[in-house]
């Protein structure tokens, strides 16, 4: 039995001693997270040794091939050290071109808008001024948010393809400038329509009245024309009943005022019958304050 205990002893020390999958498993990922590590560390070592490489040609030369593998951020460090040795050359041009490249391929929008328009500044006689512009352009487009948030960058885009029509007019990227110029004017259109919707459903009616006036001078042309005005004569209705009495036969005119206007330009309109009742009510106060007064 003692004989039969030991050996029964021995075994369990050899299942100790023999490691698990899971631990074998561990430490083969541990090895190959250690060898990843040297390799990258020298892949790091290596880059680096290019970039402190005095040959100018030859950083040049590796900032296009790392471009051209679409790596992106390592040709962006190299083209970012030859700005400051390339001086106004042809290569200087395609040095400052591709270094804004590289951000707008890595979606940094911010920046290569900006180093866009700088190219097109210092390079303005360059066969890539024209792209440069136009993809300072397109960089700000690309920033436009949400029509329900701030909308600089869109009002930027649109400045910026303006300046690019302006500026190219005999360019074939004229007419795609012109459609996203009234795509984004569109949205712009809706954010301020939507603003003045807004002041209107806090019953602040004058700053309603005022946006929705506006709107018809920034997009004369607006498909939203009719709803607008219908929009104008019903905050100038609410204005004018909620002011004091001093102040209501002067703003009950201007309701009839906004009712002739809309009638003139819509008169089919689906909203007509809603807006005669405007129109109606306000002669009633009219006369009835004046009534008042005498």
């Amino acid at each position: 039995m003692q004989q039969l205990s030991k050996k029964n002893g021995s075994n369990n020390n050899i299942y100790r001693k023999t490691p698990t999958f899971a631990v074998m498993l561990i430490r083969n990922l541990i090895l190959v997270f250690l060898a990843a590590l040297v390799f990258t560390g020298c892949k790091r070592e290596n880059f680096e040794k290019i970039r402190l490489n005095p040959g100018v040609d030859f950083r040049y030369d590796k900032a296009f091939e790392y471009f051209g593998k679409s790596e992106y951020q390592k040709a962006q460090y190299l083209f970012e050290d030859l700005m400051g040795i390339i001086k106004l050359s042809e290569k200087a041009e395609k040095v400052y071109y591709h270094y804004a490249m590289t951000h707008f391929k890595q979606k940094s929008f911010v920046s290569s808008s900006y180093y866009f328009k700088q190219f097109y500044n210092t390079f303005p006689n360059s066969a890539l001024a024209e792209e440069a512009l136009f993809l300072s352009a397109e960089s700000f487009e690309k920033l436009s948010p949400n029509f329900r948030l701030t909308q600089d960058d869109t009002d930027k885009a649109v400045e910026g393809y303006q300046l690019f029509v302006n500026t190219y007019p005999g360019s074939q990227r004229v007419s795609i400038s012109n459609e996203k110029i009234d795509k984004l004017r569109k949205k712009l259109e809706e954010k301020d329509l939507d603003n003045a919707k807004g002041y209107f459903r806090r019953r602040d009616y004058m700053a309603a009245s005022h946006c929705f006036k506006n709107m018809l001078v920034d997009f004369p042309d607006s498909k939203n024309a009719e709803i607008i005005r219908f929009m104008i004569l019903k905050s100038s209705y609410f204005y004018a009943k909620e002011s004091v009495l001093d102040k209501q036969i002067e703003r009950y005119k201007t309701v009839l005022t906004e009712f002739e206007q809309f009638n003139r330009k819509h008169p089919k309109s689906t909203d007509l019958k809603e807006a005669e009742s405007y129109f109606d009510i306000s002669n009633q106060r009219i006369k009835f304050l004046r009534n008042e007064r005498n």
